[in-house]
């Protein structure tokens, strides 16, 4: 059974990962993030973003430099609402006059809400990740799931019954991280299936008529017999959920002649 790491192990190897590969595009975006806010809120940035300001920011969050800041609001590390009232802390120390706490509190209603990938897979702690579904199990949204940091390709995602992570787990346990299907995720995602049936003629025209029948989208199709009159069929399709494919998995094993389907893994 997998065991995730809930301490702070896989999230500092990940930020680790982004820090040294996409330092510059995170430095821009997290500055930019961090303008947008304090234009939100209403203050100006260069009376705010001075060095005595800064520096209470820099130490509480023990960032380097400020370009560190950037690069960390710009990956999702930490949010920008975070440093800003940090900032503000120290601002109101010298501007005692103004009248500071509505600021503070419009930054603490913001969400804390990660934005989810391409794929429709949130990195729980990350924001903007290069996220990609495993080809070898191809994970669709309903599937129990995990993520697998990569050498230089981001987070790969795995069905957790997926052949292939029990090795992964076991040589590298740290580049585990835990990610989530986000809720209202409405991408296509392809699976793989097996299909066993006694040989008969129209056997594959049946096959294919259930896929049309349904909303899925047919990819690929290939169809073979052994010498023993089994037909061995193997389908790609497109879903939206598990919900769907099992609607489908479900009808082709209905199809006469046919005693197995399988979802390859």
């Amino acid at each position: 059974m997998l065991k995730f790491i809930k301490s702070s192990t896989a999230k500092n190897k990940i930020l680790a990962w982004f820090k040294k590969n996409q330092r510059e595009e995170n430095i821009e975006k997290g500055k930019d993030l961090i303008e947008k806010e304090i234009k939100r809120i209403g203050i100006d940035y260069d009376e705010l973003f001075k060095p005595e300001f800064i520096a209470g920011a820099l130490n509480r969050y023990k960032f380097n430099s400020i370009e560190d800041m950037y690069a960390s609001v710009g990956f999702g590390a930490i949010s920008a609402g975070k440093v800003i009232a940090r900032i503000l802390e120290e601002y109101r120390k010298v501007h005692k006059e103004e009248n500071l706490e509505e600021k503070l509190e419009e930054l603490s209603k913001e969400k804390q809400a990660y934005k989810p990938s391409k794929s429709g897979v949130i990195v729980k702690g990350i924001d903007n990740c290069l996220v990609k579904l495993s080809k070898c199990c191809n994970p669709v949204p309903g599937d129990n799931i995990v993520g697998y940091i990569t050498r230089g390709r981001g987070v790969s995602i795995h069905r957790a019954d997926c052949k292939n992570l029990n090795d992964l787990f076991l040589d590298e346990e740290s580049r585990m991280i835990d990610v989530c299907w986000a809720e209202d995720d409405k991408s296509a995602y392809s699976v793989d299936i097996e299909i066993y049936a006694n040989d008969r003629n129209g056997l594959l025209a049946d096959i294919i008529k259930q896929i049309s029948d349904s909303k899925s989208k047919l990819m690929a199709v290939s169809s073979r017999a052994n010498k023993e009159r089994i037909a061995i069929t193997e389908i790609t399709i497109e879903v939206e959920n598990l919900d769907e494919l099992n609607q489908i998995l479900k009808a082709l094993r209905k199809v006469d002649s046919v005693y197995e389907v399988k979802r390859k893994k």
